[in-house]
């Protein structure tokens, strides 16, 4: 991250959430009315210095953890259009005699900013770390509905895999 973390709060602190629904200017709260430990995907992938990355911690001087209150409201600046897609790579092979370092290595070369990897059989239909790059990349795209989609970053054995019904 290129930010500080004060400046990433701010940066993020400049749109509404679409998680918890906080204004403009607020941190990220729970479920339970706490401030929240980290802001949201989908709030902070806005932000196009912050979409390579995983958490963005809320600031201490936010109050993480104590009873969440509105913070004051800033003027909403539209951010420059310079991002690149956000990469989320899933690297599989269904023997112990196969090897990931290959299909790693080209996820790696795609530039993916997250690698989801297992060792599981085609048989198995329930792949849990396919499940969890699904589920991240979903997080992206509900984030920025309105964006285009970049293509899957997948190493050659990977993109063959269908994902589970």
């Amino acid at each position: 991250m290129d930010l500080t973390p004060d400046r990433a709060a701010l940066a993020v602190e400049r749109h509404d959430c679409p998680n918890c629904d906080v204004p403009v200017g607020s941190a990220c709260r729970t479920r339970g009315g706490k401030t929240a430990a980290k802001y949201h995907t989908p709030r902070f992938a806005l932000v196009p210095a912050l979409r390579e990355e995983l958490e963005v911690l809320v600031p201490a001087d936010r109050h993480p953890g104590r009873a969440w209150k509105q913070g004051p409201a800033l003027a909403v600046v539209p951010a420059p259009r310079t991002e690149r897609p956000v990469r989320i790579g899933y690297a599989r092979t269904s023997t112990a005699r196969q090897e990931l370092a290959s299909q790693l290595e080209a996820l790696h070369r795609a530039e993916c900013h997250k690698v989801f990897q297992e060792q599981i059989s085609t048989r198995v239909k329930i792949r849990p770390e396919l499940e969890k790059a699904l589920a991240l990349a979903h997080q992206f795209k509900e984030a920025a509905p309105r964006r285009p989609s970049s293509s899957p970053c997948t190493s050659s054995s990977a993109s063959r895999a269908t994902p589970p019904n």
